[in-house]
């Protein structure tokens, strides 16, 4: 019986070890050409539906009618230059069920705080699918490199929002 269950934990060892090298072996990594960081935030210009209290807000999930605004940061990873429209030959997202989203770049912030990145806003129309959606953003610099990068939000019905508290003070 010791001897069966030393096979048995010498082969599950062997396995335990001998499995991990042969997957790394089959996908190794990918060679990264332009490296992206996505986010959301909901815009202020909603059309079919009631504007946040604070417009602006890094967020991933969006009610049908609400301004949903891709912002894009990124550079070249073998340079580490910045992606901007001095060396990018196109950029867009791709939202499932709608056309592509042009991102453009542009300065954002107050003048004394500006930043630099690409934005991309869209309304989510009143029949898009309730529930989870991947998003594509493809970037093409003009030598030729790719950097792509998919981005999930959910749709929800409504936003819950909490109750406001009332509070009474008792004179004496």
């Amino acid at each position: 019986m010791k001897r069966l269950m030393l096979v048995i934990g010498l082969a599950i060892t062997a396995c335990a070890i001998l499995v991990p090298s042969l997957a790394s072996a089959a996908d190794p990594p990918k060679k990264l050409d332009v490296m992206l960081y996505v986010d959301t935030v909901n815009g202020s210009r909603p059309v079919g539906a009631k504007p946040r209290p604070v417009g602006c807000t890094q967020t991933n999930v969006y009610v049908r009618g609400e301004q949903q605004v891709f912002r894009v940061w990124g550079s070249v990873a073998g340079s580490g230059d910045i992606l901007s429209t001095e060396n990018v030959a196109y950029a867009y997202v791709t939202v499932p069920g709608t056309p592509n989203l042009k991102l453009n770049w542009g300065s954002h912030g107050s003048a004394t705080n500006k930043v630099y990145f690409w934005t991309a806003a869209w309304i989510l129309p009143a029949d898009y699918p309730l529930g989870e959606a991947t998003a594509k953003v493809v970037f093409k610099t003009e030598d030729g490199s790719f950097g792509t990068y998919e981005y999930k939000f959910t749709v929800v019905p409504q936003l819950k929002t909490a109750a406001k508290k009332s509070t009474t003070v008792k004179s004496r």
